[in-house]
């Protein structure tokens, strides 16, 4: 199975095999960089693509035969939530919400209208940084713990539901979300709506992917996503799919 753990003793035995070969053969210098970056590509495919669980087990999607889906949104709360809630409350659907921590300081109403509407909120980190997959354990608990805390001190519940920022998982990462006990949620739908600015392509490529059982992944800071997410529903609606909140699709709870 791929895993980290699996891969570093691959990696070893395969260089003390290499050393223990070269004092009978002549190993060119090659051959190591070969397994080293051999070892590298496959580190960097584990902690870049968040449903190979090389490093954590990540929820996904869910084996279903339902056409039922839940729907994430990942870097809010920001102002942008609120035409996002509009949507959402016209056709009568819950979604998860993945917020930042320091986002939350001077929009804590709009994370009280979230959870007051029946979204649910999980942890996104507290400061998303650019270099936060660098960061130790004790650095990552402590990112998740101030999270939690702010999400607690504003909405009176403490999230279960961890996503990475960037989708990005690290040994370290692992490590802190084993220790707080936190269920690390994936998607098996990226959206891409951060990168790909023609909506109708952001739409065409969820619908592609979709399937029983989906984990959508979007954002609420993007501007012009409610206009994306109106036409989900619909073409959803259209399909005979149910969009269900998360805790629903994936039987645990969002808080403790």
């Amino acid at each position: 199975m791929l895993k980290h753990r699996n891969i570093v003793i691959l990696f070893i035995c395969g260089i003390i095999t290499l050393v223990f070969l070269n004092r009978t053969y002549t190993i060119h210098w090659s051959l190591y960089l070969f397994l080293f970056l051999v070892f590298l590509i496959i580190e960097f495919y584990g902690a870049y693509f968040i449903h190979s669980n090389f490093h954590i087990k990540a929820i996904c999607k869910v084996k279903t035969k339902d056409k039922v889906v839940a729907l994430s949104f990942d870097d809010g709360p920001v102002l942008q939530t609120e035409k996002v809630l509009k949507v959402l409350d016209e056709f009568n659907v819950k979604a998860t919400f993945f917020c930042i921590g320091n986002r939350i300081k001077g929009n804590e109403e709009i994370l009280k209208k979230i959870s007051a509407k029946g979204h649910l909120i999980g942890n996104h980190s507290y400061s998303h940084g650019y270099f936060i997959d660098l960061k130790n354990t004790t650095s990552f608990v402590n990112e998740l713990e101030l999270a939690n805390k702010i999400i607690h001190e504003t909405i009176g519940k403490t999230p279960t539901f961890f996503r990475p920022p960037y989708g990005v998982t690290t040994p370290a990462l692992a490590r802190a979300t084993k220790k707080l006990n936190m269920d690390v949620i994936g998607w098996n739908i990226r959206s891409l709506d951060t990168s790909i600015k023609n909506p109708q392509k952001v739409l065409e490529r969820i619908k592609e992917r979709l399937q029983p059982g989906s984990i959508v992944l979007m954002h609420d800071t993007v501007i012009g996503i409610e206009i994306v997410l109106k036409e989900l529903l619909t073409y959803l609606k259209d399909q005979n799919y149910t969009v269900i909140a998360l805790d629903q699709l994936l039987e645990k709870k969002a808080y403790v």
